[in-house]
């Protein structure tokens, strides 16, 4: 601060999923999302665990984990955006339920959850989406490609009322939706609709990987894919 006397407020600076708990927990928030103040977040080790007894009980092969784990996720994402989602598969409603109930019995939420909570707490409670709209006065996403759903929508309403939201992404760094949550087609949107302020000059990479990179946008366009964006120049 002694470098910047101007600047009155530090910025924060924290993951997405910070940002969410921070909202849960401050001014006992969490107690209209009907947790106890000492919940915890799940890690991956007991939420392997408890993947691991419902999948058991279910008689459900062991080598099938990690699919119903990002089946889990992605169910939760699909529940935010469409409201209600009609799963066909009773056998993964039946590990979900199962899960969901072992995370409230053990007063436990997981990363999901936080960002799905902290976005309810938004938008069913007018006086604390003000009280966070007159603190967030910018907005700076970094990997903004890699933003889900979810992670778009919380960061639409915190900036909805200064709309000072800046958004740093590069749509051919996204990583593929099958791997993660992320809603590329979001980003694109939000780039449609906003000032741009293109950087199209790279410095770190080699040529043979930009050529690479440049060759693979042009096959990708000609067969309309449409994964990527315009060429790098060097």
């Amino acid at each position: 601060k002694a470098k910047y006397p101007d600047l009155k407020e530090l910025p924060n600076i924290s993951t997405i999923h910070g940002l969410a708990l921070r909202i849960i927990k401050e001014n006992n928030n969490y107690s209209r999302l009907g947790l106890d103040f000492d919940f915890e977040i799940i890690d991956e080790i007991k939420r392997t665990a408890i993947l691991n007894e419902i999948i058991y009980s279910l008689g459900i092969q062991n080598d099938k984990i990690d699919l119903y784990d990002s089946a889990i996720s992605t169910y939760k994402n699909e529940l935010a955006n469409y409201g209600e989602f009609d799963c066909q598969n009773r056998l993964f409603l039946n590990v979900f339920n199962a899960y969901q109930n072992k995370l409230k019995e053990q007063n436990l939420i997981d990363y999901d959850d936080l960002l799905l909570l902290s976005l309810k707490l938004l938008k069913e409670n007018p006086d604390i989406l003000e009280y966070y709209q007159n603190i967030v006065k910018i907005i700076i996403e970094d990997e903004a490609q890699d933003s889900s759903f979810i992670q778009q929508n919380l960061i639409s309403l915190l900036g909805g009322k200064y709309k000072n939201i800046i958004r740093c992404g590069d749509i051919n760094q996204a990583i593929t939706s099958t791997f993660t949550n992320s809603d590329v087609k979001g980003f694109r949107e939000f780039m449609k609709n906003s000032k741009n302020v293109v950087m199209d000059r790279c410095q770190r990479c080699s040529t043979g990987v930009l050529d690479c990179a440049n060759n693979t946008v042009k096959w990708s366009n000609k067969e309309k894919y449409e994964a990527f964006s315009d060429l790098i120049n060097r």
